[in-house]
């Protein structure tokens, strides 16, 4: 996916960054409708992840963001530890195996959390900063939300396309 949103810290991108994430609950509900229960625990096509796999992973993201944003928030330049969001956060908590609706439900809890806080930051917050041991530079708050923001959106595209393709089938 092409790279919509700027990486500078603006307030014009702030704005996108918020809209974008506000809407992902309203995207998320709209991309899910075609898809009957049944389907949604199933691949659409071989090799790719069924719907409720891909809101899990979404979760997973999420979480890892949100924990970033929030120590970023509460600590000065914290230390995120090097946890892979799916290989090592997602087999610990498998999101996977509960059912859509519980996982939709829970996206919009934490999702109606996030916003809270992210709608209520300065611009100093939203350049305020963590390091990972991993990497030389230091990502921000605002760098955290917009990559969740384009990643949830990635996602979206793809289980809209995997609504298409099943009704294309189906005709």
């Amino acid at each position: 996916m092409k790279k919509t949103l700027s990486t500078e810290l603006t307030k014009a991108n702030v704005t996108q960054v918020l809209a974008l994430l506000a809407s992902t609950p309203e995207k998320l509900e709209r991309v899910s409708q075609p898809f009957t229960v049944a389907q949604l625990s199933q691949p659409i096509r071989a090799g790719e992840r069924s719907p409720t796999e891909i809101l899990a992973h979404l979760l997973h993201c999420e979480a890892r963001a949100a924990e970033a944003i929030y120590s970023a928030l509460l600590v000065r330049e914290p230390l995120m530890i090097a946890i892979h969001s799916e290989r090592q956060f997602g087999k610990l908590v498998r999101y996977d195996l509960l059912p859509f609706s519980d996982l939709r439900a829970y996206f919009i809890v934490r999702r109606t959390m996030l916003m809270r806080v992210l709608a209520s930051l300065t611009e100093a917050q939203w350049a305020r900063t963590l390091r990972e041991n991993s990497k030389k530079r230091h990502e921000s708050v605002y760098w955290q939300a917009r990559s969740l923001a384009m990643h949830e959106l990635e996602h979206l595209i793809e289980m809209e396309d995997n609504a298409n393709f099943l009704s294309a089938k189906s005709t």
